[in-house]
């Protein structure tokens, strides 16, 4: 992809999925343009600091220390999406792109966001898509880019291709896997059927019957949260990172979450294990000598 497109992409998720100010987007904006310019592929790292560098004859510190961050946040992005083989802005100098965890959802949580009958096709559609992300932690890119035949029902796993286009097989639930069968016979054919020009194979579609995009799954996932009566921020990744952090609560071993998260080093899988406090003092009660209450 050009860096020009790659740059659009980003600020759809800073705006749409971080929820970031318009004021502070369009900053970013400026400071990667002034990065990027005309380029037909993506500078490199010692690119980044020779124009970090040119802007210290005419940039205040502090503008210069935004512009680190905007490149920060651009690369890390791109590195997580599987757009870039690797983060070359990691340990650059100045302030990072915030980019805290979403807090995972409690299992109540879950089954209010996904144990309900859906109120339309469109509502089979999205609940299906809903059970996708939570059943397999997929990330949105990799939703967006599933197939009708990414699902590999009779071994009951999904096909992703997540960064770097890396294959991964995922399992995924009987519970999702029965809502994703009835969206494929009961409403895709009917959402195909409305496209003007062909979709392909795409898994998902929109009401017009093309595919969807990563904004669209932003808002059916935010729109079910506030259908269920939910008061915590909501996106696709928080339904990841609720698989993940659920995963390892129940027991599952870090290995294991990393291979269907799709993680290329243990040390990013690690990090969903921070959250699982309540288990760990679960364990220390049991297994400590003096973990229980006090002797009476």
């Amino acid at each position: 992809m050009a860096p020009a497109q790659l740059l659009a992409d980003f600020l759809v998720y800073l705006g749409v999925e971080l929820q970031v100010s318009p004021h502070t987007v369009a900053a970013y904006r400026n400071d990667l343009q002034r990065l990027i310019g005309g380029a037909t592929r993506l500078p490199d790292r010692a690119a980044i600091d020779r124009h970090l560098a040119s802007l210290l004859a005419d940039h205040a510190p502090a503008s210069i220390a935004r512009a680190a961050a905007a490149i920060r946040g651009f690369y890390r992005f791109l590195h997580a999406e599987g757009l870039a083989d690797d983060d070359v802005a990691e340990g650059l100098l100045g302030p990072k792109l915030e980019q805290k965890l979403p807090k995972a959802l409690t299992r109540r949580s879950i089954a209010r966001l996904l144990d309900h009958e859906p109120d339309d096709a469109l509502g089979v559609r999205d609940l299906a898509m809903l059970h996708v992300l939570y059943a397999t932690g997929c990330r949105v890119s990799e939703v967006t880019g599933l197939s009708v035949h990414s699902l590999v029902q009779e071994h009951r796993v999904l096909r992703a291709f997540g960064k770097g286009g890396k294959e991964r097989l995922v399992p995924i639930a009987d519970v999702a896997l029965r809502h994703v069968q009835r969206y494929l016979s009961e409403v895709r054919p009917e959402l195909r059927a409305r496209a003007r020009s062909d979709p392909g194979d795409a898994l998902f579609l929109s009401r017009t019957g093309r595919r969807l995009d990563r904004v669209r799954v932003f808002q059916v996932v935010r729109a079910a949260c506030a259908r269920a009566g939910l008061a915590v921020a909501c996106s696709p990744h928080a339904l990841r990172h609720s698989f993940a952090t659920h995963l390892v609560a129940g027991g599952a071993d870090l290995r294991s979450v990393q291979e269907m998260l799709g993680h290329a080093s243990l040390q990013t899988t690690q990090v969903y294990t921070h959250v699982d406090h309540e288990r760990l003092r679960s364990v220390h009660r049991r297994f400590h000598p003096r973990g229980g209450s006090a002797p009476g």
